[in-house]
């Protein structure tokens, strides 16, 4: 019985520190992960900041390009038929399109929706303001057309993109 007593004596406080020792290292351990973890998601963050944001300049700069101010401005509207101008302006807006494609992966869903929908718009004015003019019109007639069409919408869907854009900016 004095076997057990001396026994259960040395046991139960070396038993009790391995106890103690045990759940403060755990504690320390787990603090030391989410402190890594912290500064792996500080790290990620730091990179990643400085492209979300070239991604945002890009788009800005796509919606900028999309809108028929811009197209149209970049085009010799002298000697072209408004058909062919049609052509040339939907192969523009989809060629800045598949050229900024990528930038998805740095901008969050709702607002790449808003993009993709403000480049289909100009998609459609495009075509809706095609068939508003006859098949021999001049490209300048044309122009006039999707000028007009576009300065008599209150609030454009690019302007619209270009809000949440701006909104996202200030988030990041």
């Amino acid at each position: 019985m004095e076997t057990l007593v001396l026994f259960l004596v040395a046991t139960v406080p070396a038993l009790l520190v391995a106890a103690i020792a045990y759940f403060l290292i755990e504690r320390m351990l787990k603090a030391e992960n989410a402190r890594r973890g912290f500064e792996l998601r500080k790290e990620a963050h730091k990179k990643l900041t400085p492209i979300r944001l070239q991604a945002h300049e890009r788009m800005a700069l796509l919606l900028e390009r999309i809108t028929p101010d811009s197209l149209l401005t970049r085009q010799n509207l002298s000697g072209i038929t408004a058909v062919q101008l049609q052509t040339v302006l939907l192969q523009q807006i989809r060629q800045e399109w598949e050229h900024n494609l990528a930038q998805q992966l740095y901008i969050k869903e709702d607002t790449w929706i808003m993009l993709r929908n403000a480049k289909e718009s100009m998609v459609q004015l495009v075509n809706t303001c095609a068939t508003n003019v006859s098949l021999n019109s001049t490209a300048l007639d044309f122009a006039k057309v999707i000028l007009e069409t576009y300065q008599s919408v209150e609030k454009t869907p690019v302007e619209v993109a270009m809000a949440m854009l701006k909104s996202d900016l200030n988030h990041i």
